[in-house]
């Protein structure tokens, strides 16, 4: 099967960046801040479970991490059908989205995320929602909680194609 989608069609469209740091501004992206138990043992953080009532969160057929070097930016990539549901372990990462959904309210914006152990988030990506992420810490650890088995429905272009520019930190 081959993929239809060709985000470079968008490589010179003016993209919005309306991220302000502290949640979603892209339509159907969904974000849950997640809570830290701590105490003098350590911390406890809730990553996903089948009780939460949230409908917005998708039960989970697939699941991976990725372990990202300081300073290393991976992406971009979309899914067709598949969401990724992101929660950042370890380390600090800036987690970057472009909507290129033709026939969505917020087509061509920005929406940007800096999850950590400190800040953690559950964030939730819709199909063909292009998806990058830089790690600002060593060992900065992602798991990806996927919608969907479906292994071969990852698709990407290289990074230099879209915002080479909105990566942190930038000390302006």
């Amino acid at each position: 099967m081959t993929n239809a989608f060709d985000p470079l069609k968008y490589k010179n469209q003016k993209l919005t960046i309306k991220s302000t740091w502290q949640g979603a501004t892209i339509a159907d992206v969904y974000v849950l801040n997640l809570k830290t138990n701590v105490d003098g043992r350590g911390d406890l953080t809730e990553i996903w479970t089948l009780n939460w009532e949230d409908s917005k969160i998708l039960p989970i057929e697939h699941a991976y991490y990725n372990l990202t070097d300081a300073g290393v930016t991976k992406g971009w990539h979309w899914h067709t059908h598949t969401f990724s549901q992101y929660v950042c372990l370890a380390g600090k990462m800036q987690i970057v989205l472009i909507d290129l959904r033709e026939d969505s309210p917020t087509f061509c914006e920005v929406n940007q995320f800096v999850p950590s152990s400190k800040n953690p988030q559950f964030i939730k990506i819709p199909p063909f929602v292009l998806k990058g992420w830089k790690a600002l810490e060593a060992n900065s650890v992602i798991i990806n909680l996927l919608s969907s088995k479906d292994t071969k429905d990852n698709f990407k272009v290289p990074m230099e194609n879209f915002l080479p520019d909105i990566w942190q930190p930038r000390n302006e």
